[in-house]
């Protein structure tokens, strides 16, 4: 239940979720210079982001091992894998900035996937919102420059299976589903498939890579759980501006660690699909 007196201390742990959303995102990055595949590094990550959040997920005995909607929780779990590979896949290939930004596109897509599922209208204002939004995709993947980066395009589609994700995670919540039991599901179908995936090109970590991928894994736990948390205390409404706080840190870690800046079309494009983002959000929440 959401504590309307405490909005600040939602604010604070949403920003917390993210920063760490972000550093988790610059140790996958750092694994996948190093040469590991993508898919071994996300067996490990939620390996140990299972074993972190085992004591937590298995709190509510029994019932979080059999789910009230089997096939609804089972198809989150598969979507959310293919969702963060793709992401996982954007991060090697672009700057941070683009992958976390173009991933967070989330709010943009809601609105018409709402209308194709559900056939929820879209109202004007909503729909000026996607508009402003989309322009700033454009922006940022600048066609004008002569190419179209995969590694843009990869991040935007992993957006656009996030929004398929949160629409059923939204249903799964309309069928008091508990928490824990979809995020167990999630690891477990992630750990399993891209494990058995990451096989035939499989890389032993050595060295500094187990602190990268022990680091992922606990900054996507620490992500989850003050994600959570921070839905107690303030309406996704409230903190959702905050989230794209993200891509300020994504670029912080970028310059850091690969002396790498956003060009000005990037920063510029980045303002536009925020300001769209925030917009459709703030909008589509009160419909």
């Amino acid at each position: 239940m959401v504590d309307a007196k405490n909005p600040s201390t939602g604010i604070v742990l949403v920003i917390l979720a993210f920063l760490a959303f972000s550093i988790m995102s610059g140790f996958v990055k750092a694994s996948s210079h190093a040469g590991l595949s993508t898919q071994e590094i996300m067996a490990f990550q939620n390996l140990i982001a299972l074993l972190v959040l085992l004591p937590w997920i298995l709190k509510n005995g029994r019932r979080v091992i059999v789910p009230k909607n089997k096939a609804l929780v089972i198809g989150r779990a598969l979507l959310g894998l293919v969702s963060m590979y793709l992401f996982f896949l954007a991060v090697r290939l672009v700057p941070l900035v683009n992958a976390v930004l173009l991933q967070n596109t989330v709010p943009l897509f809601i609105p018409v996937l709402t209308f194709l599922f559900f056939r929820k209208k879209i109202t004007l204002k909503i729909f000026a919102t996607m508009i402003i939004g989309f322009i700033g995709v454009v922006i940022v993947l600048n066609p004008g420059r002569g190419f179209l980066r995969p590694g843009d395009l990869i991040a935007l589609s992993a957006g656009f299976i996030s929004a398929v994700v949160t629409i059923i995670l939204g249903r799964l919540e309309d069928k008091e589903e508990l928490v824990p039991t979809v995020m167990f599901y999630y690891l477990v179908i992630t750990i399993l498939v891209t494990g058995i995936w990451a096989m035939p090109a499989w890389k032993t970590p050595h060295g500094i890579l187990w602190l990268h991928l022990v680091s992922a894994g606990i900054m996507y736990a620490a992500f989850q759980v003050l994600l959570i948390l921070s839905l107690k205390y303030a309406s996704p409404t409230t903190i959702s501006p905050f989230i794209y706080l993200s891509v300020v840190f994504s670029g912080l870690i970028d310059w850091i660690a690969w002396k790498q800046t956003p060009d000005f079309m990037t920063i510029i494009g980045s303002a536009v699909v925020i300001t769209g983002a925030i917009l459709s959000t703030i909008h589509h929440s009160k419909k």
